[in-house]
């Protein structure tokens, strides 16, 4: 599950996030405050981070050296975690550069 939570879960969680905040754009701009926004950007950098953290740890668990003549099958497990953790800090990388305009710039421009 923690790889799932890094391969697929952390990108939808990103993209649900820009897609709740070009939705609640005019909200914050009405209320004067970006609060909101921020709010769901917060989530959604935390929900990615946690499941970057949590493939990391599946990676350390299930990347033992093996030896020289190992079969290929033991090592999938490995890589594709390694593949979630990649996936999840990229996410996470995505959703800190989508939030940090936020802190900048008005949401009524």
């Amino acid at each position: 599950m923690k790889t799932w939570l890094g391969l697929l879960g952390a990108p939808t969680v990103v993209l649900a996030a820009q897609s709740a905040d070009y939705a609640l754009v005019q909200f914050a701009c009405r209320w004067g405050t970006f609060a909101p926004l921020c709010a769901v950007s917060a989530v959604g950098f935390v929900f990615s981070a946690i499941a970057t953290i949590a493939a990391f740890y599946q990676w350390r668990a299930t990347a033992a050296p093996f030896r020289a003549s190992y079969d290929a099958r033991a090592a999938r497990p490995a890589c594709l975690v390694f593949a979630a953790m990649g996936v999840g800090a990229l996410c996470t990388l995505i959703q800190l550069t989508m939030w940090f305009p936020q802190w900048l710039l008005s949401p009524c421009r």
